[in-house]
């Protein structure tokens, strides 16, 4: 049942989602097909209030352990008393809530990986001037929070900390716990990767955004 309307000029991505619509279409399409798809869902959950994704372990072990990740990556780096951030931003086309405000010109993005080979996987990249982030999703998404908070300056920080004994769903985690925090010094469990402000990759995400508009409001015709 639908509950409410939506025009296309409503559509804004949240910058966590950001590199969901941001994939080189194919050849001869003006959007890809994940664009497409993302689109749909959120046409879907503004009308109906349908929730597609409601979490999973890893985003429940991101949201529990985060306050202690931030102090731990606030211990590493020197950076004094930083605290999560509970601000809202937003412009014409993104919105969302960084993880950390540092000083006046740099946001973090505190990842919390659930396994110690996940954070190997990530922490051993070496990253490059074209690829600084070891994740494409990532990339976007610190981009998109430097547009919307007015900052030139992101990290990623990887922190290692200890998964929460009450979210393990197998006998396999179980057997698999490692007491992190123990085993590893801090240094050890932190790694961090610099993403500097890109105008160009952030006009990108607004001429994106306005294609998926243009697609918002042929799904709209055809509804109605």
């Amino acid at each position: 049942m639908q509950i409410a309307a939506v025009e296309p000029q409503d559509f804004r991505i949240r910058c966590s989602a950001v590199g969901s619509i941001m994939a080189d279409p194919k050849e001869g399409q003006i959007l890809p097909q994940g664009a497409k798809t993302y689109v749909k869902k959120w046409y879907i959950e503004q009308t109906t209030g349908e929730q597609f994704f409601k979490g999973n372990k890893y985003t429940k072990k991101g949201w529990e352990v985060e306050d202690d990740a931030i102090e731990v990556y606030s211990e590493v780096t020197g950076y004094d008393q930083l605290v999560k951030n509970k601000k809202f931003f937003g412009n014409d086309f993104t919105e969302g809530t960084p993880d950390i405000l540092v000083g006046d010109d740099l946001v973090t993005d505190i990842k919390c990986p659930w396994h110690l080979d996940t954070f190997y996987k990530y922490s051993s990249y070496i990253p490059t001037a074209k690829y600084p982030a070891p994740n494409s999703n990532y990339f976007w998404q610190l981009q998109a929070y430097m547009l919307v908070a007015e900052r030139t300056k992101s990290e990623l920080a990887y922190v290692l900390m200890n998964t929460p004994k009450h979210l393990l769903q197998s006998s396999q985690d179980i057997k698999q716990w490692i007491n992190y925090e123990i085993e590893y010094s801090l240094k050890e469990r932190v790694k961090i990767f610099v993403v500097d402000r890109s105008n160009s990759h952030i006009c990108r995400i607004e001429e994106r955004v306005k294609l998926c508009r243009e697609y918002l409001s042929e799904i709209i015709q055809q509804v109605n």
